[in-house]
């Protein structure tokens, strides 16, 4: 085993290291229609209605495994299907931080859920370098990062990246990710959470997965894919071990629910995954159309540039237009209280129809 190799291995808790994981009925044996199963105490009778409920899912489904490697240009060995890319995050805190031993590091305005998960583990410290903001957007602070690993009071176990940002819609420069993920060699994962990555075509670094053995990335089939109800995602690591130990060790023994797996499969088929496709640039034409014409409203302060399915939309006073679009049944993310993104918004992109509804009660709003 290389040296490049046993370095991120070392960087997984060492009980962890040293138990075996759970092999459960499911992993022993694939499962197929010609199969009679005895192994796994499950009750033979089908519901009605509820046909094949009866029996526990592929923990992770060979199909879907082959499907989602296609996605996303990587081998299948190198994917754990998970419960959404949330479920991703806390399994990635389970293996690798050691409780009050380990710090993060984030960069807010970002993703709330990992400073949640961390202070549940919990880490030690949650480090913030928050993002440049300048000329209308927002870029990484690589040498403010770079301190932070530099600092020998901090103990980085974890780097968490989201490109493109949540919530800024940021798509960050490709160079500056590179530069953190080479600075954080041998020292520290950097977690890249590729939530939008379709909403942005081009900016996913998987193909670079077999490069850097400390990169993990998360993708998910809730947003650019319509199937955030099914809840299906995936960890995406370079080395087989750290997919085992997620596997076998971290994760729950039979995760992904079997309506959650046909949902992902039916997805995959051609003629689905065309629409999904056409859904995305629907979805970006609209959040262009939506930029413009907030561009001419008066109660819009700024609109920072966005490759995600929302905006994020300073007002002279946010909160008070979320109030008000409440009341018109219309719900919309106030960030206005947060200090990174004070007197903002986060407005997903909806429907057209939709869309004109917002664009009209902004319109009201401003003649109140």
């Amino acid at each position: 085993m290389s040296k490049k190799h046993t370095d991120i291995l070392d960087f997984i808790r060492p009980h962890y290291r040293k138990m075996e994981g759970y092999i459960s009925a499911g992993m022993q044996e694939a499962k197929n229609d010609q199969k009679i199963f005895l192994n796994a105490n499950e009750n033979p009778y089908e519901l009605p209605g509820l046909e094949g409920a009866n029996r526990y899912p592929e923990p992770q489904p060979p199909k879907l495994l082959e499907a989602m490697a296609g996605l996303y240009g990587v081998e299948s060995d190198h994917i754990t299907i998970t419960r959404g890319a949330d479920e991703g995050i806390a399994l990635l805190f389970k293996l690798f931080c050691n409780p009050d031993a380990d710090d993060i590091l984030i960069n807010p305005p970002t993703f709330g859920v990992y400073k949640v998960y961390a202070g549940g583990m919990p880490a030690r410290r949650i480090l913030s370098v928050p993002l440049l903001k300048s000329n209308g957007t927002f870029a990484l602070d690589v040498e403010g990062i770079e301190a932070a690993l530099d600092n020998a009071e901090n103990a980085v176990k974890m780097i968490f990246l989201t490109n493109p940002n949540n919530p800024t819609g940021t798509l960050f420069d490709q160079a500056d990710i590179l530069r953190i993920i080479e600075l954080s060699a041998g020292r520290a994962i950097v977690v890249l959470d590729e939530t939008y990555a379709e909403f942005a075509d081009g900016s996913s670094l998987t193909h670079k997965l077999a490069e850097f053995d400390h990169l993990i990335i998360l993708r998910t089939l809730s947003k650019s894919f319509s199937l955030a109800g099914m809840r299906v995602g995936a960890v995406l690591s370079g080395i087989t071990d750290i997919t085992q130990a997620l596997r076998t060790k971290a994760m729950e023994i039979y995760p992904i629910p079997v309506a959650s797996v046909k949902a992902a499969l039916h997805v995959f088929k051609p003629e689905i995954m065309k629409i999904a496709r056409g859904n995305i640039e629907k979805l970006i034409a609209e959040r262009k159309r939506m930029e413009e014409f907030l561009r001419t409203q008066p109660c819009v302060t700024a609109i920072y540039r966005s490759m995600a399915n929302f905006l994020l939309v300073e007002m002279k006073d946010a909160a008070a237009f979320c109030e008000y679009a409440h009341s018109k049944n219309v719900i919309i993310r106030d960030f206005s209280s947060a200090p990174d993104t004070k007197n903002c918004m986060r407005l997903s992109i909806g429907t057209p129809d939709q869309n004109d509804l917002v664009m009209d009660l902004i319109r009201q709003f401003e003649s109140l």
